[in-house]
C-alpha cells in the first residue's frame, strides 16, 4: 500500500476492499480549502493513468473546477449577474429575456457539463413551435452561445454545444434604403412637421434614433454650424428598489420604490460614436426654426413645461420616447404616400447616398461612428442610381459616342 502524499503531490494506494485509489492535489478552491481529487480503479495501472491525466490538467491549467457541475439555469443566472458589470443595461435586458423567458424554462434543468447539441436543438424546436420567429430564435442562440463560451473559458465545459448544434435557417429581412427622390420628399415635408428636423438629421447625417433624441441644445453650435454627438436617449427596464423583492408581489415597474428605469440619457457605446459633424446650411436653418418653435411651445405650456434641455421634446418639454418617435415616423411616411420603412432605414439611406457620391470609406466610418470597415458593407446598398450609372459607363465603353447619345 502507498502512503498519503504532501501538498501538490499525488498518492496511490490499495484499499482494504482490494480496489486501488489515487489522490491528486489540484490547488486551492475559491473558499480557500484544498482541492484534492480522488480516482479509483480495479488495478494500479488504471489508477496511475487517471492520476497522470489529472496531473497533466493541473500543469496545463485545464482542469474543471471542483464540485458537481451546476444546472444550466444556475450558471445562466450567475452569468447574468457577472455580465451586468460589463454590458449596457439595454443589452443586459435582452440577455435576461432570453434566459428567463426562453432558455431556462426549456432546458435549464440540464447539468451544465451534460449539455449536448441535441438539447440545444430541442430548445430551438420548442421556441419555433411556440410561435417565435427565426430572428428571435437566433437572438436566443447568440445569448446562449455567449454564456457557454464563458463557461468554456472558465473550464466549466470542455466545448460549447451551441457550436455543434444545427441552427434554424434565418434570412434577415432585405433592407431597401429610401431612394434619392423619397429622401428629398421627406426632407421637404419634414420642415413643417413637429420634431420633423429629427427625421432630417437621420437621413442627412445618419444619426441613430437614440442619438437624435439624446441631443441637447448644448450639443448644437448653430453659430459654428456643428453638431456634437455625445449621448443617447434609451428606455431602461425598472428594477426593484424595495428591500425584499420576493415580498413585493409586484413587477419591478410597479414597485413603489422602483429605480434605474424609464427614459435615461446614457453614454454612447464606443468612443468612436462620440463625434462632431458639420451641419449643412438647410439643416442650420431648420434647427433655428425648430428652436424658435420650441420657445413658443414653452410659453404655451406655462407651468406644465419641464425643461430637459433637449432639442426634441414633447409639447411639455419632456423627452420623446423612442417608440413614440418611431410611430411618428411611420405615420409621417404614410401621410406622404411613401412605402413603409423603419426609422433605422434612414441611417442605411444616409450611408448609401454617401456611396452614390463616392465618399471615401474612412470618412463614412468617421461620420457614422463605426470602428470596423465591415460596417460600411452592411449599411451601404446598391440603389437604382448606382445601377444606372454603371450601365451608362458600360454603354460608353462598348459603344462610345453612340451609347452616350442615347
Amino acid at each position: 500500500m502507498g502512503t498519503r502524499a504532501g501538498n501538490q503531490r499525488s498518492s496511490i494506494f490499495q484499499g482494504t476492499d482490494g480496489r486501488w485509489y489515487g489522490f491528486v492535489t489540484m490547488g486551492i478552491r475559491p473558499d480557500g480549502s484544498s482541492d484534492r481529487r480522488k480516482r479509483s480503479g480495479a488495478s494500479r495501472a488504471a489508477v496511475v493513468r487517471k492520476v497522470r491525466a489529472l496531473e497533466r490538467e493541473r500543469t496545463e491549467h485545464s482542469a474543471r473546477p471542483a464540485g458537481r457541475s451546476p444546472r444550466l439555469e444556475t450558471w445562466l443566472t450567475e452569468w447574468l449577474a457577472a455580465t451586468e458589470l460589463r454590458v449596457r443595461p439595454s443589452t443586459l435586458s435582452g440577455y435576461a429575456v432570453d434566459v428567463h423567458r426562453h432558455i431556462n424554462p426549456t432546458i435549464g434543468k440540464h447539468r451544465l457539463d451534460a449539455l449536448q447539441p441535441e438539447h440545444v436543438e430541442h430548445l430551438y424546436a420548442v421556441l419555433l413551435a411556440n410561435g417565435l420567429n427565426a430572428g428571435t430564435v437566433h437572438h436566443v442562440r447568440r445569448t446562449l452561445n455567449k454564456a457557454l463560451n464563458d463557461a468554456v473559458r472558465r473550464r466549466r465545459l470542455p466545448r460549447n454545444p451551441v457550436a455543434l448544434a444545427h441552427t434554424p435557417r434565418y434570412d434577415p429581412p432585405e433592407i431597401e434604403p429610401l431612394t434619392v427622390d423619397e429622401a428629398r420628399r421627406i426632407l421637404a415635408a419634414a420642415e413643417g412637421e413637429p420634431n420633423g428636423v429629427a427625421f432630417m438629421l437621420a437621413i442627412s447625417l445618419g444619426l441613430r434614433r437614440g442619438e437624435v433624441l439624446g441631443l441637447s441644445w448644448a450639443d448644437v453650435d448653430l453659430d459654428a454650424g456643428r453638431l456634437h454627438v455625445r449621448r443617447q436617449l434609451e428606455r431602461r427596464n425598472w428594477r426593484h428598489g424595495c428591500a425584499d423583492p420576493d415580498r413585493c408581489y409586484q413587477r419591478p415597474s410597479r414597485c413603489l420604490k422602483r429605480k434605474d428605469g424609464g427614459l435615461v440619457l446614457a453614454e454612447l457605446k464606443t468612443k468612436q460614436s462620440r463625434r462632431t459633424l458639420p451641419l449643412p446650411e438647410p439643416l442650420l436653418v431648420a434647427l433655428r426654426q425648430h428652436r424658435h418653435g420650441q420657445r413658443e411651445a414653452r410659453i404655451r405650456a406655462g407651468t406644465l413645461w419641464r425643461d430637459s434641455g433637449l432639442v426634441f421634446t414633447t409639447v411639455t418639454g419632456r423627452p420623446v420616447a423612442p417608440r413614440d418617435h418611431s410611430l411618428h415616423w411611420t405615420a409621417f411616411l404614410e401621410g406622404l404616400g411613401i412605402r413603409p420603412a423603419r426609422l433605422h432605414d434612414a441611417r442605411h439611406t444616409a450611408a448609401t447616398l454617401l456611396l452614390v457620391q463616392g465618399v471615401d470609406q474612412r470618412v463614412v466610418m468617421s461620420m457614422f461612428g463605426w470602428t470596423s470597415p465591415a460596417m460600411t458593407t452592411r449599411y451601404q446598398h446598391v440603389v437604382p442610381e448606382l445601377v444606372e450609372e454603371a450601365n451608362r459607363r458600360m454603354g460608353e465603353l462598348l459603344w462610345g459616342d453612340v451609347g452616350r447619345s442615347r
